[in-house]
């Protein structure tokens, strides 16, 4: 499994399917890598429950500019959870949508 540093993704290929970057790098464990892109409210219950199952998270707000822009909330997070966890937690969206 591959890494780019640059998007935070752990890949099979030898590109970034983000950036399309060639210069990857086997990933660690302990890399930080995107999980997928989860609603505000979600977000919020999700990162509770993932501590209490001892699994680093960090929530990336996410959305369009003009929220941004008027200093509101946006409207969702990327979520980004350690390499060793990242088919776990992968899970854990999939059994929630």
């Amino acid at each position: 499994m591959n890494f780019c540093e640059g998007c935070n993704i752990a890949c099979e290929g030898e590109r970034c399917p983000q950036c399309g970057r060639k210069k990857l790098r086997a990933v660690d464990g302990e890399d930080f890598c995107l999980a997928g892109r989860v609603e505000r409210a979600f977000g919020d219950s999700l990162k509770e429950h993932l501590q209490n199952e001892n699994i680093d998270c960090v929530l990336m707000p996410y959305g369009t500019g003009v929220r941004a822009k008027f200093a509101l909330p946006l409207e969702s997070y990327l979520l980004y959870v350690r390499y060793k966890h990242l088919d776990r937690v992968r899970q854990i969206l999939k059994d929630e949508a």
